[in-house]
């Protein structure tokens, strides 16, 4: 990656953070003191939003109701797992699964002998590309907003307390984990909601579960609406018609009440329900991608990004070979009929 950075002739910083606007530039923090980067357009992927509200732009932060946002999560892989052994206990009682989850008696059994307080309902596993590791998704913690940088320390050092109590039950209870350990955690807790910047369209729950389709679709998606109750146990999995998907305007990468702005990632514009699809990584890969499309064309064209016409992303999008949605795609790129 960093290769091709270099060859695009990118002029990239590490360990600086973004903490505010001034004039025509974002000002971050660096062992260097504060630095000004100049910026004709700013694509905002900060996931929370943080130089979109330093910009003034508008936001939401949580559900509409009480303003509580999905709880967070830190992950874990272990390794010298047996898959053979535990594959042979998942076989020889089914009754304990359902589907992908389960453990559900070991668990239950666990939690009566004061050995294990799970804060979740569910303990998922991941496979990864080695045989003897495997990727655990279980912790759960939300003492507030990941935007309050002190309920992000206790949401941290409470989810490695919780990962060492799963860790020891995985490999006193569970057949296959008895030589186990837990390698490597994530280097930090993962967020999945904070900041939504209101922008010129703002996306909803109907639109991803009708697989809605945009004009000006940048971005797609297809990941259920996958709710995690902020108080506790509990998920709400709502799941798009097979083989659908929906689309993500260039509207939703707009800020409404900023110029020379674009955002990408979790802090796009939607509602609480439409967050819960496109947060995941994959379709903030695919809306990071168009932000950055529309911010080179509008610098290019010395426009701002809302006046860049958005067949013109979609046509550059298309170039890269990004993924739209196909019948547009073969609009946009059919020539054009002869008229005469």
């Amino acid at each position: 990656m960093l290769d091709m950075l270099d060859a695009a002739g990118v002029r990239y910083l590490f360990h600086a953070f973004a903490s505010g606007v001034a004039d025509d530039a974002v000002v971050f923090e660096s062992k260097s003191g504060p630095l000004a980067i100049p910026a004709t357009v700013v694509v905002d992927c900060t996931g929370d939003g943080d130089v979109a509200a330093a910009a003034g732009a508008d936001f939401e932060v949580g559900r509409e109701e009480d303003g509580l946002t999905q709880p967070m999560t830190l992950m874990f892989r272990m390794v010298e797992f047996d898959r053979g052994r535990f594959a042979d206990y998942v076989r020889e009682h089914p009754d304990q699964w359902r589907g992908v989850l389960g453990l559900w008696d070991l668990v239950a059994r666990a939690q009566a002998a004061g050995e294990l307080e799970l804060p979740r309902e569910d303990i998922l596993f991941f496979a990864t590309p080695h045989a003897r590791e495997v990727s655990v998704n279980s912790t759960r913690t939300n003492p507030g907003p990941a935007i309050d940088t002190w309920a992000l320390t206790a949401a941290e050092w409470a989810s490695r307390r919780q990962m060492r109590q799963i860790v020891r039950f995985l490999r006193e209870w569970v057949p296959g984990f008895e030589d186990a350990y837990a390698a490597q955690s994530g280097t930090v807790i993962g967020v999945r909601e904070t900041r939504r910047v209101v922008g010129e369209y703002m996306l909803t729950g109907e639109d991803v579960l009708q697989a809605r389709a945009f004009d000006d679709a940048v971005a797609r998606g297809s990941y259920p609406i996958d709710i995690h109750n902020p108080r506790g146990e509990g998920t709400v999995l709502k799941r798009l018609p097979p083989g659908t998907a929906y689309d993500i305007p260039l509207r939703c990468l707009i800020p409404r009440s900023t110029d020379r702005l674009l955002v990408g990632g979790r802090c796009i514009s939607g509602t609480h329900e439409a967050h819960s699809s496109y947060r995941v990584t994959p379709i903030a890969m695919a809306t990071g991608h168009a932000a950055g499309v529309c911010a080179a064309l509008a610098s290019s064209s010395d426009l701002p990004p809302r006046e860049v016409p958005h067949t013109d992303v979609q046509q550059e999008l298309l170039r890269q070979r990004a993924s739209l949605r196909p019948e547009l795609a073969q609009r946009l790129t059919e020539p054009e009929p002869d008229r005469r």
